[in-house]
């Protein structure tokens, strides 16, 4: 009995220090947070994933990648550190990502997730993972990175992706984000995204996309059945004077 109650103290501990949750906290449905990386590298020049020789011919460069896939409700909180250390979440909180404890993701996720997350070299995938991604649904950080990577590839196969990359050096408005969207997506999906713009240095960029989810139709997303349209999530786009970065 004593050694059975250790063993489980044991998994509990092992959990927490390889940021697992112990368990989930209940949430309705996901956000994938997909970045327009050019726009972000315009705002935060700084970043090693921002330098012209990282992110010249990466997939980032040219179409939506991964920023982070969220566990949402609708009353509009996000479960966050599901049994994860205080001393991690204290990093996180100092935007120290590179310290924080290494979690178990196997080499062919990470090299498979770097491709299509730049902010790894930044360690945004500790962040992410530590974050978000110990309150998801996923057993393993393999199983929450494989489905980022799916989505993040199923949203580059859209009309929506096109629109963008055929956008990049213009300025566009808020209604035509809207309108790509519905055009790709289907009609009446426009509440699904909330459209994200930054004002930096005279100009509002565009950032990313906000996409709800329902967590039970993952699987066959971009289909119209898999979005969430009555979330509660906005949009930070202004009307008008949209750039697009290229």
């Amino acid at each position: 009995m004593l050694k059975s109650i250790l063993k489980g103290v044991s998994g509990l501990l092992l959990a927490s220090s390889f940021g697992f949750s112990a368990p989930a906290q209940a949430f309705d449905y996901y956000l994938l947070a997909a970045s327009w990386q050019p726009g972000f590298c315009a705002t935060h020049s700084t970043k090693p994933e921002c330098s012209p020789s990282a992110l010249a011919g990466t997939y980032p460069a040219s179409s939506f990648s991964i920023h982070g896939l969220w566990p949402n409700n609708y009353s509009g909180s996000q479960p966050f550190y599901c049994g994860v250390s205080q001393s991690d979440i204290t990093l996180d909180g100092n935007g120290d990502w590179c310290s924080m404890s290494d979690y178990p993701i196997s080499t062919t996720a990470k090299a498979n997730l770097s491709y299509y997350m730049s902010g790894t070299v930044s360690c945004l995938d500790k962040h992410e993972w530590f974050k978000h991604g110990t309150c998801a649904d996923s057993a393993t950080p393999d199983a929450f990175w494989n489905q980022a990577v799916s989505l993040t590839q199923g949203l580059g196969s859209t009309s929506f992706n096109s629109f963008i990359q055929n956008s990049r050096g213009k300025t566009i408005t808020r209604t035509q984000l809207l309108n790509a969207f519905s055009s790709s997506f289907g009609s009446g999906t426009q509440a699904a995204v909330s459209m994200k713009c930054t004002s930096y240095g005279g100009k509002n960029y565009f950032t990313e996309a906000w996409i709800a989810i329902k967590k039970d139709k993952l699987s066959t997303f971009p289909a119209a059945s898999s979005l969430v349209l009555d979330g509660p999530v906005q949009g930070t786009c202004p009307t008008t004077g949209i750039y697009v970065a290229n």
